[in-house]
């Protein structure tokens, strides 16, 4: 059987694995860049051009037993261990500054002694991330895309000790991962971090009947509330109007009250590179919402 890549996953795709709720799974994710022989032979990411070409393996679908739209799914992610070569590299027409630096270039970034080494020889500490950590949509996922079910959002934070709360939206939430970096910036303006494979170790649970609208992540003391739209502007919006939202939900705060207090604490970070649809996140330190009242239950129980 051939590799699934993020432009060919879908509801129809068969489940590498299926489990039960509660599980802990270990799985090996391959580095985007892992099947590709020649950086200047890559399309420009988001065109017709990029479809059908090997970017970014997938591992999985991941079945959960018993899961059923309306359900969410949290993630622990217990371990995150890069390895391989690693590579950062600039792709044909991508990135912030894809006018200056048009043509494909990149560079091999070692993993070893708890740091890549770019070019080997800048060490950048270990930050392991996932870049895609998604549910299953229902009309099929969208090479490279983000949205409610989560996807390619390029969170800096989806990495070890988060816990990603998601939405399950087809039966048995279908859960998918890609685009492992050993570290990664929020922003990527360059359009790709230190591209690797890595071994993950995580738990899946589910929470019946209790329904989340969008990627929510818990990590080092906060909450993160994700959002998205096809610009900057539209992603940071859509995770300030649900923040507003979920923490007067939470706290009992009115919508104003909310809304001025995420302006003196919710820390705004933008996940993605360029392309069809951004992703932001809205950070909210746990102790600030529960001194407003919030008995720390991100997702409601059914």
């Amino acid at each position: 059987m051939g590799k699934t890549y993020l432009f060919t996953v879908g509801p129809a795709t068969p489940p590498a694995m299926t489990i039960d709720p509660g599980a802990e799974i270990e799985v090996t994710v391959d580095g985007a860049f892992d099947d590709i022989e020649d950086i200047t032979e890559v399309p420009t990411p988001f065109t017709p051009a990029s479809e059908g070409h090997p970017l970014a393996p997938v591992t999985g679908p991941i079945a959960v037993r018993g899961a059923q739209p309306g359900d969410s799914v949290a993630i622990d992610l217990l371990s995150i261990e890069p390895f391989g070569e690693g590579a950062n590299a600039v792709l044909r027409d991508f990135g912030v500054l894809k006018e200056e630096f048009e043509e494909p270039a990149i560079v091999a970034c070692p993993i070893r002694d708890g740091h890549a080494w770019f070019g080997d020889r800048v060490a950048i500490p270990l930050a392991p991330n996932l870049g895609t950590l998604s549910t299953m949509p229902p009309e099929g996922y969208r090479p490279s895309h983000a949205g409610p079910y989560g996807g390619d959002f390029d969170q800096r934070d989806v990495g070890v000790g988060a816990r990603v709360h998601l939405p399950v939206m087809v039966d048995d939430a279908l859960i998918f991962m890609a685009d492992p970096h050993a570290a990664i910036s929020d922003g990527i303006i360059s359009g790709t971090g230190v591209e690797c494979s890595a071994q993950v170790r995580a738990r899946i649970d589910l929470n019946k009947a209790s329904p989340v609208e969008r990627p929510i992540l818990e990590h080092n003391g906060t909450v993160q509330i994700v959002g998205y739209g096809p610009s900057v502007e539209a992603a940071t919006e859509d995770a300030s109007d649900a923040a507003v939202g979920l923490v007067a939900q939470w706290t009992g705060l009115s919508r104003r009250e909310a809304y001025m207090l995420l302006g003196i604490v919710g820390e705004l970070r933008i996940g993605t590179s360029p392309r069809p649809t951004m992703a932001a996140r809205l950070i909210v330190d746990k102790g600030v919402l529960a001194s407003a009242g919030w008995d720390g239950a991100v997702v409601p129980q059914a």
